[in-house]
């Protein structure tokens, strides 16, 4: 089974969100042939077991965590015997080189970082390409730390870490918008820094961003990539502020317009107005 799309169409938060919740396992390949970032050609693979990010590389020769390894210079040459005969046994590396007492779990904490979250970050800068999904495939076992990250934490982190928002700045939640909580502030295993969880705890619809951001005290651009970065993890969900034309609604004129009705059976809800159409559509198309 493969998924494949451009991510144009679909970025990369709502990707990893997708494989996140449905507890994907597989490989997903990013590839642009042209990055406009670099000029060059762009690949990553990214490995994940059950929506869990395991590894990542730009190749599929299961030697990019050896290479890590033999880089930092923790390998001697009287243990290359037994790195050789765990990549034969296919086991996980990582964890049976902690085992054996060749590496040691901060070493294993720094190759995750560096070869999972560093390259997975990369991606966020990736202006255009495509993406292909190929589930049920055999995880690289050579490639594995033993450590792992839900895809939406990875989100999080890659993120954060996100210094050009031109990529995604159509994707931001509008300044007049509110949040809405789906999951209740306090209640999710991710991990969130400060700023997050006090706008998620301020998630309650009687703000919009521009309120938000005076009341932390935050430019109001944040305030929107950080709303961003809820929404696209699960946490909370955007309502745009749209003009119903209530205030400009007569009940008399409803009930000229039908000479038959009588007053106690006309429901009390106005007409849509043409200004709740135009906001509607304008959402709409910013949304697509």
């Amino acid at each position: 089974m493969a998924i494949t799309g451009s991510l144009s169409e679909f970025s990369l938060p709502e990707i990893f969100q997708f494989l996140d919740q449905g507890q994907k396992t597989g490989i997903l390949t990013i590839r642009d042939p042209q990055n406009t970032q670099t000029g060059k050609p762009f690949l990553r693979h990214i490995w994940l077991q059950n929506g869990r990010v395991v590894a990542a590389g730009d190749r599929l020769d299961n030697r990019g965590l050896v290479r890590l390894i033999e880089q930092r210079g923790w390998l001697n040459p009287s243990q290359k015997d037994d790195l050789e005969r765990l990549l034969e046994e296919n086991v996980l590396l990582g964890l049976n080189l902690k085992s054996l007492g060749i590496l040691q779990p901060d070493q294993l904490k720094l190759l995750f970082s560096v070869q999972v979250l560093r390259q997975v970050c990369a991606l966020f800068q990736v202006e255009s390409g495509q993406f292909r999904f190929d589930a049920n495939v055999s995880l690289p076992k050579a490639e594995m730390t033993g450590l792992s990250l839900p895809a939406t934490e990875t989100t999080l982190m890659g993120l954060r870490s996100l210094k050009d928002w031109r990529i995604l700045q159509s994707k931001l939640p509008e300044p007049n918008s509110t949040l809405f909580n789906i999951v209740p502030a306090g209640r999710s295993q991710l991990r969130l820094d400060v700023n997050e969880t006090q706008l998620w705890s301020l998630a309650d619809g009687s703000n919009n961003l521009r309120g938000i951001a005076q009341r932390l005290n935050l430019p109001l651009a944040k305030v929107q990539q950080i709303a961003f970065r809820l929404i696209v993890v699960g946490l909370v969900e955007e309502v745009p502020d749209i003009d119903m034309g209530i205030n400009d609604i007569d009940d008399t004129d409803l009930l000229a317009n039908d000479p038959n009705s009588k007053a106690n059976n006309i429901p009390d809800r106005p007409p849509i107005s043409n200004s709740f159409l135009q906001s509607l559509v304008g959402f709409l198309q910013h949304k697509t």
